[in-house]
């Protein structure tokens, strides 16, 4: 299971951590902006994955003060800073930068946009479901092959939010499992570990 630690004084180099070493320059430069732009008293859990053969350390969530980057679009940082605030506080922003990650997906995006899955905003999942491709299936699949406690962790969520939020909109009929499946969350998650089944090498299987 991911790792959890408690942040109170949060810079450049401490969002940094969240990104492979050898996109420390950019990351640095992305964390600088963003926690520039935190709000005062700041603090955040932070839960360790892996990314490649690297444990980076998460946000768990920013509170930001503004949502307005200082980097352009074309400086390699800006797609760091989106992703840093795909932990934003605020919902809408959330959805924004993550479909600035979709847009140009990479391997060290896959625990931000998998973090998203495990949350309560169905037009989020909704955003997830419909930008799928074969290459954020396989960069997400060989991430929760990575992660496998967290990945359980994710599922969870998705069932408990499911729960709470939006069972009531699948009861009901006597096809409830087949209307149950009809939930973004559900779909997501079957479809990843059919991916992260192709992504083991056959000798793992």
């Amino acid at each position: 299971m991911a790792d959890h630690e408690m942040l109170t004084t949060i810079d450049g180099p401490t969002l940094a951590a969240a990104f492979p070493v050898e996109h420390r320059a950019s990351a640095t430069l992305a964390g600088t902006d963003v926690a520039r732009r935190l709000a005062p008293r700041q603090w955040t859990e932070r839960f360790a994955v892996q990314v490649g053969r690297e444990t980076v350390l998460i946000p768990a969530r920013l509170h930001l003060a503004s949502h307005r980057p200082s980097l352009a679009e074309d400086v390699d940082a800006w797609l760091f800073a989106r992703a840093l605030q795909t932990r934003s506080n605020d919902g809408y922003e959330r959805q924004r930068a993550l479909r600035d990650l979709l847009a140009d997906a990479q391997p060290w995006t896959a625990p931000f946009i998998v973090a998203l899955i495990g949350e309560y905003i169905v037009e989020i999942l909704d955003d997830i479901s419909a930008a799928m491709t074969p290459e954020i299936e396989q960069a997400i699949g060989t991430f929760i092959v990575h992660n496998p406690d967290y990945w359980n962790t994710i599922k969870r969520r998705v069932t408990s939010y499911w729960n709470v939020y939006y069972r009531a909109r699948w009861l009901g009929g006597p096809n409830r499992a087949e209307r149950r499946d009809e939930y973004v969350g559900f779909r997501l998650t079957q479809q990843i570990e059919l991916a992260a089944h192709r992504c083991v090498p056959t000798a793992d299987k």
